[in-house]
């Protein structure tokens, strides 16, 4: 069964993945970053999915506060989704060292 994705956050598949990733609430890009950076690929993933969740909700949200929290907390997680390292390169990498 496809989900869409503006729909995909209120699915029973992606509660489970929820339980199995608790994403913080960044404060910061290098934290972040930092945090992206350990994610294993179904992580990044459900970090993928939620980030594109939060960035649904921050354009249709009305409050100006809080549409500006929900965009900085998604542009994070975004920036947390580009510091994954998948599997094969992160092996690669320690291969050439």
């Amino acid at each position: 069964m496809k989900i869409a994705m503006t729909q995909f956050h209120k699915s029973a598949v992606y509660r489970e993945a929820l339980k199995i990733l608790v994403i913080p609430i960044f404060v910061s890009t290098e934290q972040a970053m930092e945090w992206g950076s350990h994610l294993n690929a179904k992580q990044h993933t459900t970090l993928i999915q939620t980030q594109c969740a939060l960035s649904d909700a921050a354009r249709s949200e009305c409050d100006p506060e809080r549409k500006l929290r929900l965009a900085m907390q998604s542009q994070l997680m975004r920036e947390a989704a580009q510091a994954f390292v998948p599997a094969e390169r992160t092996l690669a990498l320690n291969f050439a060292a």
